[in-house]
């Protein structure tokens, strides 16, 4: 059976961090990436889609898809992307149910962020297992959370010993 991973991105700057740690993970595991953007519905209802500026204003769904597309080709993971409403809860449990997605991942850009994508990841896993067509177990969910500076110097350190052509410094400011 194939494993699925999921990107759950709603726009917020924690986006970005969740979605390098989304590729590695899927690397990491052998599995497919579903990619989910929750975009708010249209008021007209039949235009489609609307980013928001309260929500997108960092940066724009297709920027950030086209992030997540470069990450997979360079770790060789097989990716899909999709728009589901942010305002439903249950279309996003169907569509984790309907996709066999057993991994979530989603950004916490600081602690109030976190403790409001904990309870939201708790009502969606609850969704998921009570679902009558749910047969997996329950699934994973991880909250990734920026890099603080400490973080970011092991990552980058990792890298210069893995990239022995190309070396990277550290610039002390």
């Amino acid at each position: 059976m194939v494993k699925r991973v999921a990107l759950i991105a709603d726009g917020s700057k924690s986006d970005l961090y969740a979605c390098f740690c989304a590729v590695k993970l899927a690397k990491r595991m052998d599995a497919s990436l579903f990619s989910i953007l929750l975009l708010p519905r249209s008021e007209q209802g039949y235009s489609g889609w609307e980013t928001g500026d309260e929500v997108w204003n960092e940066f724009s769904p297709s920027s950030l898809w086209q992030l997540i597309s470069g990450l997979c080709s360079l770790e060789d993971v097989q990716a899909s992307f999709h728009l589901l409403p942010k305002d439903s809860d249950a279309e996003l449990v169907d569509f984790l149910v309907s996709n066999k997605v057993s991994c979530l991942i989603a950004g916490a850009a600081d602690d109030d962020e976190f403790e409001y994508k904990k309870e939201w990841s708790s009502r969606i896993i609850k969704g998921v297992i009570g679902h009558s067509k749910w047969y997996m177990g329950n699934p994973t969910v991880f909250l990734a959370k920026p890099w603080n500076d400490e973080s970011f110097r092991k990552i980058l350190k990792q890298l210069s010993s893995d990239c022995s052509l190309y070396p990277i410094e550290i610039a002390s400011v």
